[in-house]
């Protein structure tokens, strides 16, 4: 049944980021929002379009569904996440991007997916990894590594493999390219030495 209403989460949370700068008041976005999740259940030959939605682009991972959804908090009022929390955040995810998806293109030989079926080894790597994230209070890559651990833990997706609640394509180019412009951007703002 969850995996029936994720897609309707995605839907309504990527229509309300899309149109929430239409809005002025937090009254607006509210009704904004509960206009975008009465869309996602409109039928469309005979589908609603969420699921039409995700005929096309397939299922968020549980981390884009949290980072979309604090997008969606902050549009409320809640404080983004510090340039610090927000690039250890986009480094965890463009790592996990560049461990499994090379292999899933088939430019190497292992198969880092197959570990997502018994993710033990993993879930103790994660589970170190959002210590550490915790440590240095980057709260949003540890909170999306949190809820991505217990929804795999209560099997809330379709999915019976732990990667597909971590990551999605979608994170994996965002992650990569707003980690690319973060770089870009420090190289052109360095102070350029005079030569004497």
């Amino acid at each position: 049944m969850t995996d029936f209403w994720l897609p309707h989460l995605a839907f309504t949370l990527l229509a309300f980021l899309i149109f929430a700068r239409l809005t002025r008041t937090a009254t607006q976005r509210g009704i904004l929002l509960a206009g975008c999740l009465l869309l996602s259940l409109v039928p469309v030959q005979g589908i609603s379009l969420a699921l039409q939605l995700r005929t096309y682009i397939g299922d968020l991972s549980v981390a884009s569904l949290v980072l979309l959804g604090w997008a969606t908090l902050c549009r409320f009022g809640l404080s983004h996440a510090g340039a610090r929390d927000r690039l250890a955040s986009l480094a965890l995810f463009a790592g996990l991007a560049m461990l499994l998806y090379p292999a899933a293109l088939g430019l190497n030989y292992a198969d880092p997916y197959q570990l997502g079926f018994e993710p033990r080894p993993m879930l103790l790597v994660l589970g170190l990894l959002c210590a550490v994230l915790i440590l240095q209070r980057s709260w949003l890559g540890a909170l999306a590594l949190v809820l991505a651990t217990l929804a795999f833990a209560l099997r809330l997706g379709a999915s019976e493999n732990y990667w597909d609640y971590l990551i999605d394509p979608y994170l994996a180019l965002y992650s990569l390219g707003a980690l690319l412009s973060a770089a870009v951007r420090w190289l052109l703002a360095r102070p350029t030495r005079k030569l004497a």
